[in-house]
């Protein structure tokens, strides 16, 4: 039983040190994908850089005004015994402003 636990904690930190990982990545990508975006760049390019980094994202992209926003979001499963928790979704945004229209 004790050999079962600790398995199953390093199973656990080893999936959210993934999950803190990949946060970062798409925090990245949303970053790139927003700087092509302001360049003026179509949305191909833009999603392009953003898979580029987190492939099988999801990628938004909103004009509002004189901004840019491009929000990315990955949903992640866990390995293994630990997919009975349920898959997690992770997302990030970032702003710019519009370089094209200046």
């Amino acid at each position: 039983m004790g050999l079962f636990a600790i398995v199953f904690a390093v199973l656990m930190a080893a999936w959210f040190a993934g999950l803190l990982l990949s946060q970062l990545a798409i925090g990245e990508a949303a970053r790139a994908a927003v700087r092509v975006a302001a360049r003026g760049d179509d949305a191909a390019t833009v999603v392009a850089e953003a898979h580029r980094i987190v492939p099988q994202s999801e990628v938004f992209i909103d004009h509002q005004g004189s901004e840019i926003h491009v929000e990315v979001s990955r949903t992640l499963s866990p390995p293994g015994v630990l997919v009975g928790l349920g898959s997690v979704r992770l997302h990030a945004s970032s702003f710019a402003a519009d370089e094209a229209q200046s």
